[in-house]
């Protein structure tokens, strides 16, 4: 019982510092109802990767493709 308590109290008694921030570039077609989610390293990288998929379907009929980045927790 003592050999396992001690890691117990230290594990409980340690910091533990997590960066649980995630972004996610949220690709969507309001025409076919489809979307699509990515996890980003950074908000910078998803709007940098958002403005490429836009750049990719500009030539699209009707124009229906659109994207968000989210910050989540």
């Amino acid at each position: 019982m003592k050999r396992l308590l001690l890691p117990l109290l230290a594990a409980l008694a340690l910091p533990t510092a997590v960066s649980a921030e995630s972004y996610w570039l949220i690709l969507t077609d309001h025409k076919t109802y489809a979307y699509e989610k990515i996890e980003m390293e950074s908000m910078d990288q998803c709007e940098e990767q958002g403005k490429i998929f836009m750049e990719l379907t500009l030539g699209s009929v009707g124009r229906t493709q659109r994207y968000a980045c989210l910050k989540g927790k």
